[in-house]
């Protein structure tokens, strides 16, 4: 994945395995939980400076010296750990190198992970781990401790929208599901897999202009689950972006799909220091769902926020 490439894990990675000051275990932190699997093999790929053959091995998760644990979509068992403890001690089949892939971490259970450690504190020679979770909150810091961290929370916009162009040719809309992405590749490919943009994105920017005092219990209600809110809000963060655009005489960079004449009623019920204000709010409660915060409440506090700052 090219995308990928460029990334900083991507870079530091290469570039510890350029001047032979590899880590012997690296963590990936990355939201994209859609592609984080995909992400850890080409790292893997580095760490065993595959030739080509190893790297199509690699993919298919069928290199000899490459072991993914564990099955897609699963959670790492007890097991699973000691069957790897028991695999460490094996010499390398076709590399001088082997190397671990523990995808999912964030999912396995603290014995799992306590198993684990041991291997991690006094690794064999020329053994490697890579592990990756799509957050830290349930990673025990005696494993973080242990690891090389590497972070990787959003692409920019560009690259996404030059990502999709090649990937999603039959899409027109790709520069306005790059800025719904949230700079994540996961999100932008379910959207240009999905519909059309155009009726979500007018309902967003008629949301925010008649949005009110009254309105907030019904509208929280309408959202009130991780699912709906989760298309929605990038929505309405895209039609707040578009009404300060348009606040700011900028119309022609309007991205959203929405009715200019939506966008214009929204942007004439809020001042430009207003719109930032609530481009700052929304981004922050979709941060916060990250971290499991209650989707109701959050939306009721974010709904006043945004009618506060007018």
């Amino acid at each position: 994945m090219e995308i990928f490439q460029n990334s900083k894990p991507y870079r530091l990675v290469a570039g510890d395995a350029a001047s032979g000051r590899l880590s012997h275990a690296y963590l990936l932190v990355c939201p994209d939980e859609r592609n984080l699997r995909n992400f850890l093999k080409q790292l893997a790929k580095l760490i065993l400076r595959a030739d080509a053959r190893a790297a199509r091995l690699i993919d298919a998760e069928g290199y000899a010296d490459c072991r993914v644990f564990p099955a897609a979509g699963q959670r790492a068992s007890v097991a699973e750990i000691k069957e790897l403890l028991d695999d460490c001690y094996l010499k390398p089949v076709e590399n001088d190198r082997k190397l671990f892939v523990l995808d999912r971490v964030q999912d396995m259970l603290a014995p799992a992970q306590n198993k684990l450690l041991k291997i991690l504190e006094e690794p064999p020679a020329n053994v490697y781990f890579l592990l990756g979770a799509t957050n830290e909150l349930s990673v025990l810091t005696t494993v973080r401790s242990r690891t090389k961290r590497l972070e990787l929370f959003s692409f920019p916009e560009e690259e996404i929208a030059a990502y999709l162009r090649k990937k999603y040719p039959f899409r027109s809309d790709v520069r306005e599901i790059a800025a719904l992405s949230g700079g994540a590749i996961g999100r932008a490919e379910e959207l240009a897999e999905g519909g059309s943009l155009e009726g979500a994105a007018e309902e967003a920017a008629q949301f925010l202009a008649a949005l009110s005092p009254a309105g907030i219990p019904a509208a929280v209600r309408r959202y009130a689950t991780k699912e709906q809110s989760a298309q929605f809000l990038p929505l309405l963060r895209l039609a707040a972006r578009d009404a300060l655009l348009y606040k700011l005489g900028r119309a022609d960079l309007m991205l959203s799909g929405a009715r200019e004449e939506s966008v214009r009623r929204a942007a004439e019920r809020f001042s430009a220091a207003a719109l930032v204000r609530a481009l700052e709010a929304i981004a922050k409660t979709e941060k916060d769902w990250k971290s499991n915060a209650n989707v109701a409440m959050s939306l009721e506090m974010l709904f006043v926020d945004i009618l506060e700052g007018r």
